[in-house]
């Protein structure tokens, strides 16, 4: 197992329904979510008599490895209910914390997909999707993507119902992000603070066939926590309408809780000389093409 690594993959909802606080504490969410192998970095370095966590990579400073470590809860959950040895574990800080596209959700999905991988007996789907979900609400999406195949993940519920989303027409990618952490909790108390939004449904479509869906699609959609988080973080509206005018790109958002946007572009170069340009203006930024559910992520 010593060597075997992944990419956790970056989790971008391009529609995110969110409604009213319910009794339990969590909200009700609607999201089609899509995925791109630009996530932080897992590795299995050696055996160890228990698990433990090795942080690298240019946004790691600060992060510490301590048990509430979502690679850590993972390894843990895992090691439960299969016999994967106890090992040391080595994550690449590559994606801004508190950056509103799955950040710890999506390392501890990787970390339970790699482990249950390398396993001599592992778990079937079904059962990782249940261990998942301990990792917290987006944790069966964060996961469904290395598990299935589908070019878009719908959840729903408090985000532990998942079904496959519309196909897509070839699309890249911009992410951007100013550089500031927005803290989820705070968002969501500005969000319970504020009048609800007007409830939307992602039912349909099944199929987004051209670029001209996709752009009709993120016209009557939105994210129900961009309003909030831009109150915390104005930079969010002034890099969302830049990104809108970089050429040739389709649409533009917020994802998640912030302050991470994305640009959905027609090509390769489109994605990339965005990326450049958010960069040259101080943002952390990276562009790709969209992950397919199914492929290797590294």
């Amino acid at each position: 197992m010593t060597g075997a690594r992944l990419k956790a993959l970056a989790k971008i909802n391009l529609a995110l329904h969110v409604g009213p606080l319910r009794q339990d504490g969590y909200h009700p969410v609607e999201t089609l979510c899509v995925f791109m192998p630009a996530g932080d970095g897992l590795e299995v370095s050696s055996p160890a008599s228990d698990f433990a966590l090795e942080i690298t990579g240019p946004e790691g400073r600060g992060l510490k490895a301590s048990p509430g470590n979502l690679v850590l809860r993972a390894a843990e959950l895992l090691a439960r209910e299969t016999d994967v040895p106890p090992c040391r574990l080595r994550l690449e800080k590559q994606v801004p914390v508190a950056s509103g596209i799955g950040g710890g959700t999506s390392n501890g999905a990787a970390t339970l997909y790699l482990l249950n991988s390398s396993s001599p007996a592992p778990l079937p789907p079904a059962r990782l999707m249940d261990l998942s979900r301990r990792l917290g609400a987006d944790g069966p999406v964060c996961l469904a993507p290395y598990l299935f195949r589908a070019e878009s993940f719908r959840a729903q519920g408090i985000g532990h119902e998942i079904s496959p989303g519309p196909s897509l027409p070839p699309v890249w990618m911009c992410l951007a992000n100013p550089r500031r952490a927005v803290p989820t909790g705070e968002v969501f108390r500005r969000f319970d603070n504020a009048p609800a939004p007007v409830p939307f449904s992602l039912s349909r479509p099944s199929r987004l066939s051209d670029y001209d869906s996709v752009a009709a699609f993120m016209t009557w959609s939105r994210n129900d926590l961009a309003p909030a988080a831009e109150t915390l973080c104005p930079e969010i509206t002034a890099l969302v309408t830049r990104m809108a005018g970089r050429p040739g790109c389709l649409a533009a958002r917020m994802s998640g809780s912030g302050a991470t946007v994305f640009g959905l572009f027609t090509s390769a170069a489109a994605a990339r000389r965005a990326a450049r340009a958010c960069e040259a203006e101080g943002n952390w930024a990276v562009s790709g093409r969209l992950h397919r559910g199914g492929e290797a992520a590294w």
